[in-house]
């Protein structure tokens, strides 16, 4: 009886240990999955929108449909991203891969509204370095603005000015 009490006093340590260290093998996370992505933005051209998506599945084409149908197809890159210029499109803008979700992009007048808002950030960038390097530049710099995107035009006076009030004498 006294062996017995030993050999269980020795393997039950080392089965109890086995179980726990196999449990900790299962319970590792796994890394999941990205889930897909994609935004609109517009283009130059005010009839055309930029569809851009990823985490989509590499090397596989990627459908884009608007409210108005089908806008067209592209392929994803090797790192599941995806860039297609649609035109005419007009409200939801979707992407999907087979098989896969549909994934919502936005709809054609956020596009707009980004699009205005990037302007804005650009010429208020522009306005504010150029007086910011120059306080002469305000004016030299706003003549030549004829013919560029109103948001634009807006942003740089307004970054022109707000340069002039912190760098430039009055």
């Amino acid at each position: 009886m006294n062996a017995r009490r030993v050999r269980l006093a020795v393997l039950a340590p080392l089965a109890v240990s086995s179980l726990a260290l196999g449990a900790v093998t299962f319970s590792a996370p796994t890394a999941a999955a990205a889930s897909p992505s994609c935004s609109v933005r517009n283009t130059d051209n005010p009839n055309n929108l930029t569809v851009s998506g990823r985490d989509f599945k590499p090397n596989k084409s990627v459908a884009v449909e608007s409210a108005s149908g089908s806008e067209g197809s592209a392929r994803a890159d090797a790192t599941g991203r995806f860039s297609l210029t649609v035109t005419d499109a007009s409200g939801t803008v979707s992407a999907q891969q087979i098989g896969g979700p549909v994934v919502g992009c936005g709809t054609a007048e956020e596009g707009e509204q980004k699009n205005a808002k990037e302007q804005y950030r650009d010429g208020f960038d522009q306005g504010f370095a150029a007086v910011k390097r120059n306080c002469n530049a305000q004016q030299q710099q706003q003549q030549g603005l004829v013919g560029v995107d109103e948001n634009f035009q807006k942003g740089f006076k307004d970054g022109a000015k707000r340069a002039g009030q912190l760098f430039c004498e009055d």
